[in-house]
């Protein structure tokens, strides 16, 4: 589902460069769940960004589903993220003059999916959300909200679920439910699921753990 070969990046800093992620060769089979882990600073998110094509590459090269990434422009990986790909951030990123129902229809209906609004509810109601449909965030909590990224991740059907730090702004039980149900709906959907944590309990829950260290993949545990 998604295999890297020599993979850099580098950023200019102060009239220098910056290495911060160097030689990443690795494969991701479709189903697995993937954790990826390490200290701050080690590159963890800069990778999760190179695998999901949000960000270009200083070297090397990233296969999605087949796609060579380094082949297409920016349409095109943005074809390819809106085919096959879903992300649940840290920070929610729901839309907040939306309901939660308009939040997770918005990108099947810029898909032209003509039953949004059916698929919308499904997912919703499998989070538990179906009498909140009509609420903005504003009126949720952050594990409601979290719940409605969730079901707006899983509703498009992405074949690669990227979750950066999906627990981190959420308490203690709250985080737990959302990680329950993002690796049943993994299990249930059948889509490979590949995360950032620095939750050692969250990362122990996926069947491998990939460990950065400055910049390089030092670990590959299942």
């Amino acid at each position: 589902m998604i295999r890297t070969e020599n993979l850099g990046k580098r950023v200019s800093v102060g009239g220098g460069e910056l290495e911060i992620l160097k030689g990443i060769t690795l494969e991701i089979k479709g189903g697995d769940s993937v954790a990826i882990v390490g200290a701050s600073g080690s590159g963890k998110s800069t990778l999760l960004g190179l695998l999901a094509g949000l960000d270009e590459s200083s070297a090397g090269r990233v296969w999605l589903d087949g796609e060579d990434l380094g082949a297409l422009d920016e349409d095109g990986r943005a074809l390819l993220r809106a085919r096959k790909v879903g992300f649940v951030f840290q920070a929610f990123q729901l839309l907040p003059a939306l309901t939660a129902l308009e939040n997770v229809m918005l990108p099947l209906e810029l898909r032209g999916e003509h039953s949004a609004g059916e698929q919308a509810r499904r997912f919703l109601a499998r989070v538990g959300l179906e009498a909140r449909l009509d609420h903005y965030p504003r009126q949720m909590s952050g594990g409601e909200q979290q719940r409605v990224a969730i079901a707006r991740a899983f509703a498009a059907r992405p074949a690669i679920l990227f979750a950066d730090e999906p627990t981190g702004n959420l308490d203690t039980h709250t985080g737990e439910r959302i990680v329950d149900l993002l690796f049943e709906l993994n299990r249930e959907e059948g889509t490979t699921l590949v995360l950032v944590t620095h939750d050692t309990g969250l990362a122990a829950r996926c069947s491998r753990q990939l460990t950065l260290e400055a910049g390089a993949l030092v670990g590959d545990t299942a």
